[in-house]
């Protein structure tokens, strides 16, 4: 198996086996605006940096100057490369009166002065427009082929822009003579815009995964799915950040940016979890529930379907700090015929006959533990469970009393719901924040309904010793 080198994209080498095929040939396909050149760029710029390969760029649409600008945008300082020989760039905007082999005596020469291990050529269109022959471009490909990728072992990317309308590549003999083909895409997904890589081919590669979401933010990073990444528990608690006077944090300052103020005092708001989603309910609130907790605020939990409320417990109480905090964190269970009631205080049994009943309960812990804090209350509940369990109509009808309760007594409750649910419109309908979690090419990503925000991929990193959810957009 050929060795590979990295691509320096984060997240697509996990997916090819650790990146590409070394001295191979890969195409990047797609229409205008989809992020070729950077994705292009990246592969050179991370060569150099910070695995010592050195590079050439090599264009036929675009000058130094203004390619170096664009690229700036992106953090690439390809100036400075070029300053210390790690990079050359080259263009051939008049490449009718240049000529095939002096374009690639030119390519050559400068492989071989700065020992060049990556090669851009962009784009290859341009040059196929350029030639009056098309008999001249398919010179031009097969000498990149055998001189230039195979000879000097130069692993090379090839952009190839296709038209709006099209699906021929190029002249429609490239990507049968190249190793790879990766194609980027841009579309609307849900009204946002969703960028898609996909891996149409990659010669010695078992490619497991062919479509992969991808954002510009960053110089372009791909997100894996979860079945790559793994499900990861945080190694260190979660930061404080501390509320303000008018709106509460949700222990997530990304999320808290986009938000704006808006998770309020007697907000009621909902997290719709889409039915194809495979990462852990309980994590997905856990960063809000202990930013609640760890600034002395009560919080109720009634879970979802399909979990329990050890389940709850146990995943957050390693993450809050005071005993004190410990106790204010309550959770509502089901005491059914023949299960076992927990032992635990601080996880209430419910009979689940009467919804009147149990809700009296529940909003009757809501208000000791308002009480004895003299702050407003977090309450988590998982309306799923309220509908499976008392039916449809008890749910509806006490919908009204429950968002009453919120509001007057100047809580904040976040609702979960899967979208399958009789009662998820009506939920929607009064919430005032209403966020969308759903997977797309494997990878988990967050989607604001009220208010709008782009595709957020939900990320866990570890910084200074605390764990962090970072929410990376779609761009």
């Amino acid at each position: 198996m050929k060795k590979r080198i990295p691509t320096g994209v984060d997240g697509l080498d996990d997916v090819l086996g650790g990146g590409f095929p070394r001295g191979s040939l890969i195409l990047i396909t797609g229409n205008p605006g989809t992020g070729k050149t950077v994705f292009s760029a990246r592969f050179l710029y991370r060569g150099a940096v910070e695995y010592g390969e050195n590079g050439v760029y090599v264009n036929f649409s675009e000058d130094r100057e203004t390619f170096y600008e664009n690229m700036r945008l992106f953090g690439f300082d390809f100036e400075r490369l070029e300053k210390e020989g790690r990079f050359r760039y080259l263009d051939f905007l008049t490449v009718r009166e240049t000529g095939v082999s002096s374009i690639l005596n030119m390519i050559l020469e400068e492989i071989s002065r700065i020992k060049a291990k990556r090669l851009v050529i962009d784009l290859f269109s341009a040059i196929a427009q350029a030639f009056e022959r098309p008999h001249d471009a398919r010179i031009l490909v097969h000498t990149v082929l055998g001189r230039i990728v195979r000879k000097a072992g130069c692993t090379t990317l090839m952009i190839v822009e296709v038209p709006f309308g099209e699906e021929r590549i190029g002249l429609g003999m490239e990507e049968f003579v190249a190793d790879g083909v990766l194609n980027l895409e841009r579309k609307e997904y849900e009204k946002s815009l969703l960028r898609e890589l996909s891996i149409l081919k990659l010669r010695g590669t078992r490619v497991a995964y062919p479509k992969l979401a991808f954002t510009l933010e960053g110089g372009f990073q791909v997100f894996p799915p979860i079945t790559v990444t793994g499900i990861s528990e945080p190694e260190g608690r979660y930061r404080i950040i501390p509320h303000s006077k008018e709106s509460f944090s949700m222990g997530i300052r990304d999320l808290d940016h986009i938000l704006k103020g808006m998770f309020r005092k007697g907000n009621y708001d909902l997290l719709e979890i889409e039915g194809d989603v495979v990462y852990p309910l309980e994590k997905l609130t856990r960063p809000t529930i202990c930013n609640f907790l760890n600034q002395g605020h009560g919080v109720v939990v009634l879970p979802p379907q399909g979990l329990t409320g050890e389940t709850i417990r146990s995943s957050i109480l390693p993450y809050v700090e005071e005993k004190e905090s410990q106790s204010n964190f309550k959770v509502i269970d089901y005491a059914f015929t023949g299960k076992e009631r927990s032992k635990d205080p601080n996880i209430i049994s419910l009979r689940g006959a009467s919804i009147l009943e149990d809700l009296e309960r529940f909003w009757s812990i809501c208000s000791e533990l308002r009480k004895k804090t003299g702050k407003s209350v977090l309450s988590v509940v998982g309306y799923d469970s309220i509908e499976y369990i008392y039916g449809e109509k008890d749910a509806l009808k006490t919908l009204g009393e429950d968002v009453a309760r919120i509001r007057n007594n100047k809580d904040v409750r976040i609702n979960i719901i899967r979208p399958t649910a009789f009662i998820a419109s009506q939920l929607g309908a009064l919430s005032h924040i209403h966020l969308k979690v759903k997977q797309i090419d494997g990878a988990l990503f967050l989607h604001g309904i009220k208010p709008e925000t782009p595709l957020l991929n939900i990320n866990l990193t570890e910084k200074e010793g605390f764990s962090e959810i970072k929410l990376i957009p779609i761009l």
